[in-house]
């Protein structure tokens, strides 16, 4: 998968933002495509808000799902692991 430094995202209201790429990666044990962005917005604890989703490939261009359940303990496995490196 290529390298994308931002991408626009439509949100459900229609309204297409632009979102800064944190990560991208895949994990063996789904084959799945996962992304990890920001629209750089804090939360009430002033921390930085991360989305993730996976992430398709399509006729045209890509696709965000919502990461099913049984999936987001591996995912959030990842994201502990970037935070613990300080990546």
């Amino acid at each position: 998968m290529e390298k994308i430094q931002k991408i626009r995202v439509k949100k459900s209201n229609g309204e297409e933002v632009e979102a800064e790429v944190l990560l991208c990666f895949e994990l063996e044990k789904t084959g799945k495509n996962y992304i990890l962005y920001t629209f750089n917005e804090v939360d009430a604890q002033n921390m930085e808000t991360i989305h993730a989703s996976v992430i398709r490939e399509n006729e045209t261009g890509y696709q965000l799902d919502v990461i099913p359940e049984d999936e987001w303990k591996s995912v959030k496995e990842v994201m502990r692991e970037i935070i613990r490196n300080g990546e």
